[in-house]
């Protein structure tokens, strides 16, 4: 009697940690689930804000062809309009690099390298552009101060809160990127820690 009430307990016994187990991996489930649909919607916003700055680049491409700065020098004028292409071209590269789709269902341990080489790559992108612009703003001063005459102080002042908002506004962006990619990546490796 004894052994046959044992026998039943132990059989219920292992029926609730069967059941316990079942919710436990559901739990899971759903838990990376939410984490996924979190990077995803992150790194959406991060591609969304990098496209906005491309458009308000790409509409700067004409506006420096035209007319209005005539009194540049076509070397400055080129120049300045080769980096805004070089630019928008390497934002959209990068881009390509925060695949949204792929975190649905795609395999973690490919985004977190993707993640990663954007990263480098975004780091990479202030090598270049930081001295760029050390030597850009200079040129631009010489040429609005030869060329502009009166307009000189106007072009100063102007190049001046452009480039204060437009440092501030990229430098924003920059910071909010790393940042996603940084959570996105800890994220994945939390995730593949777990399933280990």
């Amino acid at each position: 009697m004894e052994e046959n009430l044992n026998t039943t307990e132990l059989n219920e016994m292992k029926e609730q940690i069967s059941l316990l187990r079942r919710k436990l991996e559901k739990e899971t489930i759903v838990n990376e689930k939410l984490i996924r649909a979190s990077m995803r919607d992150k790194l959406k916003a991060v591609k969304r804000e990098s496209y906005i700055l491309c458009a308000v680049v790409i509409a700067a491409i004409p506006l420096w062809a035209s007319p209005i700065f005539d009194y540049h020098s076509m070397w400055f004028k080129g120049v300045t309009i080769a980096f805004l292409f070089i630019a928008v071209a390497y934002d959209i590269y990068c881009n390509q690099l925060l695949s949204t789709q792929n975190y649905s269902n795609g395999n973690l341990i490919d985004e977190a390298r993707k993640l990663s080489r954007y990263k480098q790559l975004s780091r990479q992108w202030h090598w270049f552009s930081i001295p760029f612009l050390c030597i850009w703003l200079p040129w631009l001063v010489y040429e609005a101060t030869t060329a502009a005459g009166f307009f000189a102080k106007f072009v100063l002042i102007g190049a001046l809160i452009g480039g204060v908002i437009g440092g501030t506004v990229g430098l924003t962006i920059y910071r909010k990127g790393q940042n996603a990619v940084n959570e996105g990546i800890e994220q994945i490796e939390e995730l593949t820690s777990e399933k280990e």
